[in-house]
């Protein structure tokens, strides 16, 4: 290829692998959880200087299975303190990229002495996916990989002219390479495979020796504790996952694969260095089937040369040969313009054309598609520990969040910490500590023995716990500490949003249930004591189901009841577990006041309300701020359902309408508003939506509203809503909508009962009575104590709370848990 098409293909092709190299980036986000981690690391040199870096000097080296050389982040602190932006950590990385690419070309041209292949091969390379991949993220290996480029280079040169000067070139790269990335180990290893291949005269005469050699290394893993130690963590660090078949025409590309692997023999039969080629490439293919480190992008290398030259060589000389052979005995109609065709020079150059096309096209493919930036999915959350917890603050995350959690808010985790930056500031860790520190934050999340889990707290010096709703998806975190957590006085909750919840680690918590065992109670109400008591954790009560394990106003219904409870029988018992919970209660409430609920939890103006409901007559801390909290959320015309609401809920307005009368915060205009909108809203046939869960919770909600303040129009709606619920039910009262049974929970009948109690129906509500009475089976209700406190709320709301207690009491002596004996 002359030097003027030369010059002109060449800085087309690296302004091309600038711009893919952007793309990663498009949406100006970090593209990889490493990312985050190394930008952090680079800003922290920024603020701290050079003299954080370790001073450890296998850790610089990259000689430790967790040491990080420090080269990449130095250069990078450099840069950002020239030009302090975010947007070096996107431009960067396309940076050294594009001079990896311009490096490899280099090698390539010096390997196969022909500026036309050298291109092809170093477009092959650059449009790779995972070779874009590892030169598009602003990570050490990318600026590695322009040392691996230049060092290949130096190594050609080597043999190709045994000229000191390129020896002592290389003997110095590889020295910055060092304190670069730990991909010199890979440099070096396939180095060995070219100068073995270039060497393999020498080496097949002194065989013996050789040999030798090879027995006195391995004894020297055995007995040097060095080495040993070097090796192994070397292994032990390697990410070793499997990969897929696929995987390799994904990730290296389809043509480079294929053509590569063809061209093996062709390299083979070639000169030494292009065999130590072929042995480089097919020694990291075999090897990436362990390690995809190998594969990526180290076993890509190699093959886009070898792809190139056979290619060049053996397929593109031979297509429109290969068109004539394949149609030339064709017969029939249309034959003779098909033969035409395909002899015509045109067809093969387009072949040709569409070939080179297929690595252009996936590489850009890739870029878009292979490469997803991780999902920052709750920033309020990350800002929050930010603003919230002290700078050394240690938080306990899944491991994966540990790149996040660094990169957004420069605290502590307990695994990627350990990995990284202990290697890169202090002494790197050893594979097993880094395994150990892995393992251990996994107990911290699955272990049920809690003692455990408070000591691995106490170790790790853990302050605070982090999860999204994505890592609760997780059985051993969610049926783990985030199954306890919830009402486990050693975690406060101190942030949720219903997507992240952030719980403060008390290693000594100031309260602790002075009676954590069951009460027995063998009195008149016993099958009602026996019942609640199967739900006692120790702390609080907590339904069998995947719900919110806090349940704070279940729990406040069980001061009202055993309060109730206590009144009657005068046992203290009842008396110490009521104050117990309005301890826990005051205890758990967040800061603000609010009492949440949801998994993850949510800051609901509903739960909170519900929770003072019943407390509503009783004095306790913390009080008087969930009084406010509620004010706050009370506007014109709706309550706020979260503090980010700005309008509100049909069915929450009902809801909280009696309960913001009853606690004396309704504001007249609030309450003229929300409910007009509710009467509104209500259909001619007396229902809303058309729905019975609808119906009976806004009439439910309206026919306490009517027994606090006699409001006759609210009466008018609660009996066109029971108009319309009694033709829902069959003769024998269940609703016509139970299609299956137990298809709506015995809770739901009991807000009937009440809604026809309230509207005068008494024939209506003795049969949904007789009918709960009938039919209730706690072992069916999806949430047994939840279901069961329902239905004493609302017969409490019928007849009063003695009456209700009795009358439960009743129904779970006809209907108890199933006993195993």
């Amino acid at each position: 290829m002359s030097t003027r098409v030369e010059k002109l293909y060449l800085p087309l092709l690296l302004i091309a692998s600038f711009i893919i190299r952007l793309t990663p980036h498009r949406t100006l986000l970090l593209a990889a959880y490493d990312e985050y981690l190394h930008k952090d690391i680079t800003l922290r040199l920024v603020e701290r200087g050079m003299s954080a870096i370790s001073k450890d000097i296998p850790s610089l080296l990259g000689l430790k299975a967790y040491s990080y050389p420090p080269l990449f982040h130095i250069l990078g602190a450099i840069v950002y303190k020239l030009f302090p932006s975010d947007y070096v950590f996107f431009i960067l990385p396309a940076i050294y990229g594009t001079i990896a690419v311009f490096g490899f070309y280099l090698a390539f041209k010096e390997l196969v002495e022909d500026g036309k292949r050298a291109l092809l091969a170093t477009a092959l390379l650059a449009f790779a996916p995972n070779f874009i991949y590892r030169t598009s993220l602003y990570i050490p290996e990318n600026l590695g990989l322009v040392m691996f480029s230049f060092g290949l280079l130096f190594l050609i040169k080597l043999l190709k002219t045994g000229r000191s000067r390129y020896l002592m070139a290389l003997g110095l790269l590889l020295g910055v390479y060092m304190l670069t990335h730990r991909g010199w180990i890979f440099f070096v290893m396939a180095a060995t495979l070219i100068v073995f291949a270039y060497l393999w005269p020498v080496v097949k005469r002194n065989l013996h020796y050789f040999l030798a050699f090879l027995i006195l290394a391995y004894v020297a893993y055995l007995k040097v504790g060095f080495i040993n130690s070097l090796v192994a963590d070397f292994f032990l660090r390697l990410q070793k996952t499997e990969v897929s078949f696929l995987g390799y025409f994904k990730w290296i590309g389809v043509v480079q694969l294929v053509f590569g692997a063809l061209g093996t023999r062709y390299y083979l039969e070639k000169d030494p260095i292009r065999r130590g080629f072929a042995l480089w490439a097919w020694a990291f293919i075999l090897a990436g089937g362990i390690s995809f480190r190998f594969r990526d992008p180290y076993a890509t290398i190699p093959l886009a040369a070898m792809s190139s030259e056979f290619l060049m060589d053996e397929v593109f000389p031979r297509v429109a040969l290969f068109l004539r052979k394949s149609f030339e005995d064709l017969r029939g109609f249309g034959a003779g313009w098909i033969m035409e065709l395909t002899a015509k020079k045109g067809l093969a150059t387009v072949i040709i054309v569409l070939t080179l096309l297929v690595p252009l096209a996936q590489g850009t493919y890739g870029a878009f598609n292979y490469i997803t930036p991780p999902t920052v999915s709750d920033r309020e959350a990350y800002q929050w520990i930010a603003e919230n917890t002290s700078e050394n603050a240690t938080i306990l995350v899944w491991w994966d969040m540990g790149y996040l959690l660094i990169g957004n808010t420069h605290r502590k985790d307990v695994v990627i910490w350990k990995k990284v930056y202990q290697g890169f500031f202090g002494e790197a860790p050893t594979a097993m500590q880094a395994s150990r520190a892995y393992g251990d934050h996994v107990v911290m999340f699955s272990s049920s023995q809690r003692e455990r889990v408070y000591f691995l707290m106490r170790k790790y010096n853990v302050s605070y716990v982090f999860v999204d709703r994505r890592r609760l998806g997780y059985g051993l975190i969610r049926y783990g500490l985030m199954e306890y957590a919830p009402y486990d006085t050693h975690f406060k909750l101190e942030f949720c949003n219903g997507n992240a919840q952030i719980y403060r680690f008390v290693p000594e918590p100031p309260i602790k249930p002075g009676k954590p065992f069951v009460l027995d109670h063998t009195g008149t109400y016993g099958p009602l004591v026996e019942f609640l008591e199967k739900f006692w954790t120790g702390y609080n009560y907590a339904d069998f189901d995947d719900r919110y394990k806090a349940y704070f106003n279940l729990n406040a219904w069980m001061v009202d009841l055993y309060m109730n409870i206590y009144n009657r029988t005068g046992d203290d018992a009842f008396r110490e577990r009521a104050e117990w919970l309005l301890q826990w209660l005051a205890y758990k409430q967040m800061d603000n006041g609010a009492f949440p609920w949801g998994v993850p939890p949510n800051d609901f103006t509903l739960y909170t309300a519900y929770t003072l409901e019943p407390l509503r007559d009783i004095s306790f801390e913390g009080k008087e701020k969930s009084i406010e909290l509620l004010k706050s959320r009370e506007r014109e015309d709706y309550f706020m359902t979260t503090p980010k609401d700005k309008r509100g809920s049909l069915v929450v307005n009902a809801m909280l309408l009696p309960i913001y009368r009853e606690l004396g915060i309704l504001n007249e205009t609030t309450e003229r508003n929300v409910l007009a909108k509710i009467l509104d809203e209500q259909r001619e046939d007396g229902s809303w939506n058309d729905n019975v869960g609808t119906t009976v919770a806004i009439a439910s909600g309206l026919a306490r509203y009517y027994q606090l303040t006699g409001n006759e129009t609210v009466l008018e709606s609660i009996k066109n809503a029971a108009g319309w619920l009694m033709k829902q039910q069959d003769e024998n009262g269940k609703l016509k909508a139970e299609r299956y049974d137990y298809a709506y929970s015995r809770s739901t009948y009991a807000q009937m009962l009440y809604i026809y109690h309230v509207a005068g129906f008494s024939g209506e509500e003795n049969k949904t009575v007789k009918f709960i009475f009938d039919t209730f089976n706690p072992n069916k209700e999806v949430h047994p104590l939840d279901a069961v406190l329902a239905i004493y709320r609302y017969l409490s709301y019928a007849y009063g709370q003695g009456k209700a207690l009795d009358m439960t009491n009743e129904l779970l002596s006809l209907h108890p848990l199933v006993r195993f004996d």
